[in-house]
């Protein structure tokens, strides 16, 4: 007979919740650097570029209490994941770089940060870079409506650096000082109450989510409840993926167990709770574009939720998006890929070599990144060369050393200048400057009075073109293929 399971008690009057802060800011303006200090480990060197590509949640300790951070990507393409951030928190730092001041993201996370109607806490990062100009932020920020203690406001700011620790110690005490003052609490003997912030599959692991536990207690073999899904959880993980027995209010954790990935955003629940909201600025729910007028169509697969809702953002709209996963790039991607003529992007995902073989040999494209600005820098210069229409790519180049007539038509005697040209390949004609014929076929390729299929560099031949061409002795002929992405 199976026992049942043995639940602690925790003393709600003793229990401080951590406060769960928000970290948010414009890109490469120190945040991952910020907290990589704060925590000790080498999460920013360890990130493509130096820039956040999603939320990382984790939680440190500052003496007898403890902090939990969201670090959320400055990139301007993850905007919903910002917000998604300070959804859950209950304080912001905005993370300003002392020296380039106020950016256009940083206007954008001052938004969120109101709308959440969290505390913020201004934080001045590279104070030890020549330049570093506080007081000039201290002046941009009041145009934002956002007015720190100095300047007669309610607004806490501290000037830090990552580099030298500078003002570091002040932070931390000025977020618990804050903490303090707002009077943050949970219950940890309260029904569970926990937010999906992030989403993937891990390839050893299989469908992974990180939470941040709001009220109540989540234990490894819990019983459930995420959307329509019922399970136990199959263990928990931490920030530094060590297993952990349970997560109170205010931590985060990745769960173990799904079925399925569960949209970014869902409540999690005991399994016998009837609640089924959560805050409407996590919803999650990425809308594939269907556009009938693309021009480039794609079948996307990234590494996380968050990262596909961010590229599904920041895409032009001569793009459209049929298909969508999480997870590395597999051969039933590839099919489908073919069946519906996509591009298959992958972006922080693997590709098998047994899939790279199978794209060949079925002629789809796949191109992966990691770095989202790299991604998007590619798209859009594949976007304006296909607005231009078909791109010619030079695959071989043969100047026409003599002709003759046969039986079967005009015959150019060549050289092959650069690269190969082959039979079957397209070419056009050019004398000088002009092109004088295109749009023809190698129809016969002679080396030495041998049919072959294929001339090199260097080598002499004979081809007779699909059509007559009025060509003469130093006309170039020119093979290609139409540019493809």
């Amino acid at each position: 007979m199976a026992q049942k399971k043995q639940t602690s008690h925790i003393d709600s009057s003793t229990f401080v919740k951590p406060p769960v802060v928000a970290v948010m800011g414009h890109v490469d303006h120190g945040k991952t650097t910020l907290l990589d200090y704060i925590r000790k480990s080498r999460v920013a060197l360890g990130e493509f570029g130096s820039i956040t590509q999603h939320i990382g949640a984790y939680q440190v300790p500052v003496g007898s209490k403890k902090i939990t951070f969201i670090d959320t990507p400055g990139h301007e393409a993850f905007a919903n994941l910002r917000s998604r951030g300070a959804s859950v928190a209950d304080i912001a730092l905005l993370v300003i770089d002392a020296k380039e001041s106020v950016k256009p993201q940083t206007v954008e996370s001052i938004k969120i940060i109101q709308k959440a109607k969290i505390p913020m806490i201004v934080v001045l990062t590279k104070m030890d870079i020549v330049g570093a100009n506080p007081d000039k932020v201290k002046k941009d920020l009041l145009q934002q409506n956002v007015i720190v203690e100095e300047h007669g406001g309610s607004i806490a700011n501290v000037a830090v650096s990552a580099k030298t620790g500078e003002g570091i110690d002040d932070l931390l005490g000025a977020i618990l000082l804050v903490a303090e003052l707002k009077n943050i609490t949970a219950d940890p003997n309260a029904p569970l109450s926990a937010v999906v912030i992030e989403a993937k599959k891990d390839p050893g692991r299989g469908n992974v989510a990180t939470i941040i536990v709001q009220q109540g207690t989540l234990r490894v073999r819990d019983e459930i409840r995420v959307e329509q899904e019922t399970f136990p959880v199959r263990a928990l993980v931490d920030e530094y993926r060590k297993g952990i027995d349970q997560a109170l209010p205010g931590r985060p954790v990745e769960i173990l167990g799904f079925t399925s990935l569960p949209t970014v955003g869902s409540l999690v629940t005991s399994k016998d709770s009837t609640s089924v909201q959560a805050p409407s600025e996590m919803s999650v729910k990425p809308v594939l574009d269907k556009n009938s007028d693309a021009i480039l169509k794609l079948f996307l697969k990234a590494d996380a939720s968050g990262s596909l809702e961010a590229i599904l953002h920041g895409l032009p709209k001569e793009v459209s998006v049929s298909q969508t996963g999480i997870g590395e790039i597999t051969e039933s991607d590839i099919a489908q890929a073919k069946t519906m003529d996509l591009v298959v992007i992958g972006f922080n995902v693997k590709v098998p070599s047994r899939v790279t073989k199978l794209a060949k040999d079925e002629a789809v494209r796949i191109r992966t990144y990691t770095l989202i600005y790299k991604l998007f820098e590619e798209i859009e210069e594949v976007v304006t060369l296909l607005a231009q229409g078909p791109q010619r790519e030079i695959i071989g180049q043969a100047k026409i050393l003599k002709t003759f007539e046969t039986s079967d038509g005009e015959v150019a005697g060549c050289q092959v200048m650069e690269g190969r040209i082959a039979k079957g390949d397209k070419v056009i004609i050019t004398r000088g400057n002009k092109e004088i014929a295109e749009g023809l076929r190698i129809k016969s390729l002679r080396e030495q009075k041998e049919e072959v299929t294929k001339v090199k560099k260097g080598d002499m031949c004979g081809l007779l073109l699909t059509a007559p061409v009025d060509f003469k002795p130093g006309d170039m002929i020119q093979s290609y293929t139409l540019y493809e992405f």
